[in-house]
């Protein structure tokens, strides 16, 4: 979608990240995403970390933000934290170019992989990142930090079962 545009985010996008969130979060079944925590956005301390950092992105179309992808670090390597489309843009490869953009920030911090924690069953989830080379992980390969984030998934009500860590190689 050439009308797209991907780049760093700026300090104006902080308040329209989490229109991003709440509009996405509509896109998952109650059974993943339960309504006790459908309303969840990232913090905004999180979200000025991640721009100071230069570890968020964000899609616009026509200057306005559709998407965005949050990186961060975890157990020593790069991390997807989240990743974000409103509905009326997703599967249209604004996801791929923003995940793009976080394996490029990855390589260049000389990271050996990339990891992220998804929904296994989910045709945009686990199938859309294994077709960008990504690998489910046994969790005897999860580092302390990723388990712990998926305990805290746990504790808020994810159904743990039908999540997935995955790893892409660098």
């Amino acid at each position: 979608m050439s009308s797209v545009s991907i780049g760093l985010a700026e300090r104006r996008h902080l308040t329209e990240i989490p229109k991003i969130e709440l509009a996405s979060a509509t896109m998952f079944p109650e059974t993943d995403l339960p309504q006790t925590i459908r309303h969840r956005v990232t913090e905004i301390h999180d979200l000025q970390d991640a721009l100071t950092h230069k570890r968020l992105w964000v899609a616009q179309h026509n200057d306005k933000p559709i998407g965005f992808a949050l990186a961060g670090i975890v157990d020593g390597v790069g991390y997807l934290d989240e990743l974000a489309v409103v509905p009326n843009f997703a599967r249209q490869g604004v996801g791929t170019r923003l995940v793009s953009s976080v394996v490029e920030w990855a390589r260049a911090s000389d990271f050996t992989c990339l990891t992220l924690v998804t929904f296994r069953h989910l045709a945009w989830n686990a199938p859309f990142y294994e077709k960008l080379g990504f690998q489910g992980m046994d969790p005897s390969e999860h580092g302390r930090e990723l388990a712990g984030l998926i305990e805290e998934e746990h504790l808020i009500g994810i159904n743990v079962a039908n999540r997935i860590a995955m790893r892409l190689n660098l």
